[in-house]
């Protein structure tokens, strides 16, 4: 009898504190009006059924994907006389070297002029080395390879448009194991896109 005598006091205690609690909270810091479910639902409906605008036109999709098939053709072009130039699509390294030397620094050049006469294309380097040395060794070596390529085609302001790629000692050229293989497979790779 005692445990619901103070129960119901307890009871009665509380909620006269809420209510006063809550007042004095309306008094010191008033919060902001709510938006009713009702004005929510209305917002919500009237900008999920707002009347579409936009127009469709199948021949403007058909024009600017002919253009971009004509670009194609065009890089594509660009791309065969570059490689009828006698301009070297491959630049090979020394053992455990990554520097470039100034025959290289020519081939370099010749790159970088023509993807200023191209800006719509871009290039990736790949990069690649002997399958001596261990796996990570090689994927960075092959990386330091294509970066050092990277870095003068940056002295024209390229380097926005050249993506670098390692693949390390995983697709050699050459598959025999002897140093004229190793040097075949110790490159950077000039890939246009």
């Amino acid at each position: 009898m005692l445990k619901n005598i103070l129960l119901i006091i307890s009871v009665v205690l509380l909620s006269s504190c809420s209510s006063t609690v809550e007042q004095l909270y309306q008094k010191v810091d008033p919060r902001p009006s709510v938006p009713t479910d009702q004005e929510n639902l209305s917002t919500t409906q009237e900008s999920v059924i707002a009347p579409d605008s936009s127009s469709f036109r199948p021949q403007e999709f058909a024009g600017s994907h002919s253009r971009s098939v004509d670009q194609n053709n065009s890089a594509r072009i660009a791309v065969a006389k570059l490689k009828n130039s006698n301009t070297k699509f491959v630049l090979y390294f020394s053992y455990d070297g990554s520097e470039i030397d100034e025959l290289a620094t020519q081939e370099v050049i010749k790159h970088a002029n023509f993807m200023r006469d191209n800006p719509m294309l871009n290039l990736r380097l790949e990069g690649h080395a002997d399958e001596r040395g261990t796996r990570e060794y090689n994927l960075a070596l092959g990386e330091n390879r294509a970066l050092a390529v990277k870095e003068i085609l940056g002295l024209y302001d390229l380097s926005s448009r050249i993506e670098v790629i390692s693949f390390g000692e995983e697709k050699p050229i050459a598959q025999l194991h002897d140093e004229s293989a190793w040097q075949q497979n110790r490159r950077v790779e000039f890939i246009y896109q």
